[in-house]
């Protein structure tokens, strides 16, 4: 039985050592990968913010250059929806509950 004992001892010994770092590799690897989509998701969210303030600046700017299309609407040059107009005389199906 002690036989046993010491010829079973450190292969359990070397095989829990291996699975302990194994562990730590993963855990390490998860972690990396956590760490990395956060700072993506940083990223995104900054570049998002920065672009938003390049637009309404670009926007700002054309104004200022081209006072007369953005100073006023025009209400009588406007595009008016033909929706009304075209889907009066189509059947439509209504569903009864």
């Amino acid at each position: 039985m002690k036989n046993k004992f010491q010829f079973l001892l450190p292969r359990l010994l070397v095989i829990t050592a291996v699975a302990g770092l194994v562990t730590i590799v993963i855990g390490a690897i998860f972690k990396i990968l956590l760490l990395a989509t956060a700072l993506f998701t940083i990223g995104t969210l900054v570049h998002a913010k920065i672009q938003k303030r390049r637009m309404k600046a670009a926007s700002m700017s054309q104004g200022a250059i081209q006072p007369g299309l953005y100073a006023h609407s025009d209400r009588q040059h406007a595009v008016t929806p033909l929706e009304n107009s075209l889907q009066a005389n189509t059947p439509k199906i209504v569903p009864i509950y």
